[in-house]
């Protein structure tokens, strides 16, 4: 009996299961089919749909993308619900003619953006949709940090001079290996370019491996080239072998080269890690520690600090330097400026 029930349960479950993704499988397409309506009210025989991604559990409807007869590069993005009617709670007519003029707008950015990167010598690799974040490659070293800064700000300049319109106080371009760009997924050649750049599986790959961040200030005046910052972004399980490398180390320091603490106790926080200037493979931050356990769960939320540098790997480079009670009882961290920090910007 028990196995029956069991059997039939899981019989139920399925059917369930089954039934929910055929419906949001019939809803996706009638969400395509009501977007393709508004679309020939909006912008008769101009748009073509690319693609339908359905937007259940986390909302209601589908995003619809398409495409722009005779742009190659423009992706529009497209909310509609055809269940409900509605569009993000807004005229769907409105909507959809915000979101090519927005596409359009976009497409033109990158252009100019592309333009000015290949003049450069750079690829644009990735971008996001609204021409934000993009990735190009380089191999950055420890005798090529400033001249790569340097050459990637003329571009960015170039192209703010191109441009029209309102800009961020800052913008970041992405610099990943020649290797990681190389073997990049191709995507869809049939997609548009904005599409096929900003695809998951290519920011994926892009992402998988270390790379590099430079930052540029765009105050009124224009990208200033020579304001690049390098940070460096690793992945989550590269950031916990990181972590727990300099932990080790500076436990060790801490109880046989270091105060001598034998019952030194460092804790789980590792801090916010900066490029030492000039640098891409040497790290500034902060170790917090206890001279004893002071709990059990945990055993130290961290009393003292020690200001550190570190390779890549979590190997301590130099002497530690000590700053005591910066923490009182459990109240807030009370941290100096870390080493690398009292440069004029923070510069690489």
């Amino acid at each position: 009996m028990a196995r029956w029930f069991v059997g039939r349960s899981a019989a139920v479950l399925i059917a369930l299961a089954v039934g929910a993704t055929g419906c949001a499988a019939f809803s996706a397409e009638d969400d395509r089919v009501r977007a393709e309506e508004i679309a020939e009210r909006v912008a008769p025989g101009q748009l073509e749909v690319v693609s339908a991604r359905n937007l259940y559990p986390q909302d209601g409807g589908a995003e619809i993308s398409f495409r722009i007869k005779g742009d190659a590069d423009a992706v529009v993005r497209f909310h509609v619900d055809a269940e409900k009617d509605t569009c993000r709670r807004r005229p769907c007519e409105e909507l959809l003619a915000e979101a090519l003029a927005e596409a359009r707008a976009d497409a033109e950015e990158f252009r100019l953006l592309r333009r000015e990167f290949a003049a450069c010598g750079y690829e644009v690799h990735g971008v996001r949709p609204s021409v934000a974040d993009p990735w190009i490659a380089a191999r950055v070293d420890g005798t090529t940090v400033r001249s790569v800064l340097t050459s990637v700000g003329e571009c960015l300049a170039r192209w703010a001079r191109a441009r029209t319109g309102e800009h961020p106080p800052s913008y970041s371009v992405l610099i990943a290996s020649p290797e990681t760009a190389r073997d990049l997924p191709e995507g869809d050649r049939s997609q548009p370019t904005l599409a096929r750049l900003s695809a998951t599986k290519r920011m994926g790959a892009l992402s998988k491996h270390t790379y590099l961040r430079a930052t540029y200030a765009w105050p009124a005046t224009g990208v200033d080239p020579a304001s690049g910052v390098f940070s460096l972004a690793r992945p989550f399980a590269e950031r916990q072998r990181f972590a727990n490398a300099v932990q080790g180390e500076a436990r060790t320091w801490l109880r046989t080269a270091g105060p001598r603490l034998p019952e030194a106790v460092v804790s789980e926080y590792s801090g916010v890690w900066r490029l030492v200037p000039g640098r891409v493979d040497r790290v500034t931050g902060w170790v917090l520690y206890c001279d004893r356990p002071e709990g059990e769960h945990p055993p130290c939320t961290g009393r003292h600090a020690l200001a550190v540098t570190a390779d890549l790997s979590g190997r301590l480079v130099g002497e530690p330097r000590v700053f005591r009670d910066v923490r009182e009882g459990n109240g807030p961290l009370v941290l100096p400026r870390a080493p690398g920090e009292d440069t004029t910007d923070g510069r690489s």
